[in-house]
């Protein structure tokens, strides 16, 4: 089996939309990216003094898978109006967002991809506010989840080319994903695929989510804390 990754850019009026895909096996593990931009992005002022010019953490966690909608995009995350998904949350006002309900408990039997057809069985997202200002450096992300000191998903470092992003955009990464082997073998196996790491399956227990998010000298990490029974 071959292992591809596709990058493509949409743009539509304030959103831009990253695609970066994984294939592996059914399970299409990808990562996706998407922007929209903040309510300053276009007047962003000098910074002031005490106002450093780096990436700042909102919020992220681990939710409920989305159902694809009839032109084949995920409902969610969904900005209303913006985007291939728009439509899908067309009811609720500007400045809003749909995700998926985040949880700390997730089923075991449904996220242990074990076999080479184990499907996807939730999406994480990282918001996180770009007050960089830098257009010219990288921006570069990854994924990894660990029990203990074992792999059950490692993206490695995802390089998406020149950052993109004004300073005051609002961004958030999101991923539909399982975690394990995926029936396969050795470093880079299954949900490690693009590191350097081996997976194993997930077993009973919590777990731990690293995201991490660099451009430039700015990096920032949040931890997703979860739990498989």
């Amino acid at each position: 089996m071959t292992k591809s990754r596709m990058f493509q850019i949409f743009v539509s009026l304030a959103i831009v939309v990253f695609f970066v895909c994984g294939q592996q096996a059914v399970a299409q593990h990808h990562l996706q990216f998407k922007v929209v931009t903040g309510p300053e992005a276009n007047v962003h002022q000098p910074k002031a003094p005490k106002e450093k010019a780096v990436l700042e953490q909102l919020s992220s966690g681990f939710g409920f898978l989305p159902p694809v909608d009839g032109g084949g995009n995920d409902e969610w995350p969904c900005f209303p109006n913006q985007n291939a998904n728009g439509a899908d949350c067309s009811q609720i006002s500007t400045g809003g967002v749909v995700i998926g309900q985040p949880a700390f408990t997730q089923s075991l039997s449904a996220c242990d991809a074990n076999t080479g057809t184990s499907p996807n069985c939730g999406q994480f997202f990282s918001f996180y506010e770009d007050d960089t200002g830098d257009t010219t450096d990288d921006l570069v992300v990854s994924i990894v989840v660990k029990q203990g000191k074992n792999y059950i998903l490692d993206t490695g470092a995802v390089d998406l080319g020149t950052n993109p992003f004004p300073a005051g955009s609002v961004v958030v990464i999101y991923d539909d994903t399982a975690f394990g082997t995926l029936a396969q073998t050795g470093p880079g196996n299954g949900f490690c695929a693009g590191s350097t790491e081996t997976c194993v399956n997930p077993v009973a227990g919590k777990a731990t989510a690293t995201f991490t998010i660099t451009v430039g000298t700015s990096t920032i990490k949040t931890t997703v804390n979860m739990f498989f029974e």
